[in-house]
């Protein structure tokens, strides 16, 4: 139950207590949250699908899979631009951040999880605009949630460069493999989307 409560302190970017800051409980947070990320967008993902049952039960894996796999690519890139750009903080904040950024959004996905199953039954056409609707809230929840947890966790006086190259990295990094991602586990709800067609459609 602790460590439930100090996940949704992390979702909400709030600081952690001093006896939770350390390396090892870092890390073990940042486990917790990436599980916690995959039971929630799998929550999302059965209800986006719920219209369909084969779609409702492939997107038990495809949400979460799309998540986990995005966030995992920009943590090397992450690594990479925050030793490049000269930082002198904690590389693990930025870590921490893009988790808790992401447990966010997978939290609002859970959230909005019954209205959009309920009009999916009950409406011709509001199921895959609610569907769309919640992944652009948690989108900009998730990368809210990001910035405070960075911002409040590397302090003011790192605030220059060396803070915004890793970030700015970490977020292009994640959102270019996202689209990807939904462009190859498609179709995620049974109305074609601009993002089924991957990077390529969105810039067209």
């Amino acid at each position: 139950m602790h460590t439930v409560r100090t996940l949704f302190d992390l979702a909400g970017g709030r600081a952690l207590p001093e006896d939770e800051d350390g390396p090892a409980r870092r890390v073990q947070l940042m486990l917790f949250a990436a599980l916690a990320t995959v039971v929630l967008a799998a929550i999302y993902g059965l209800a986006a699908g719920s219209a369909q049952a084969a779609l409702a039960v492939a997107n038990l894996y495809k949400l979460p899979m799309i998540l986990v796999l995005s966030a995992l690519s920009a943590v090397p890139a992450g690594l990479v631009a925050h030793k490049l750009s000269g930082a002198t903080w904690r590389v693990t904040d930025l870590m921490l951040g893009l988790a808790a950024g992401n447990l966010a959004a997978a939290l609002v996905l859970a959230v909005l999880a019954p209205i959009v199953a309920l009009y999916y039954h009950t409406s011709g056409f509001l199921g895959g605009v609610l569907a769309m609707a919640a992944c652009g809230i948690a989108l900009v929840v998730g990368l809210a949630i990001l910035a405070r947890t960075v911002w409040r966790r590397v302090g003011r006086e790192h605030l220059g460069l060396g803070l915004l190259i890793p970030g700015a990295v970490v977020v292009t990094m994640q959102l270019a493999t996202l689209v990807q991602l939904i462009y190859v586990a498609a179709p995620i709800i049974p109305e074609v989307t601009v993002f089924d067609g991957g990077l390529d459609r969105v810039l067209r």
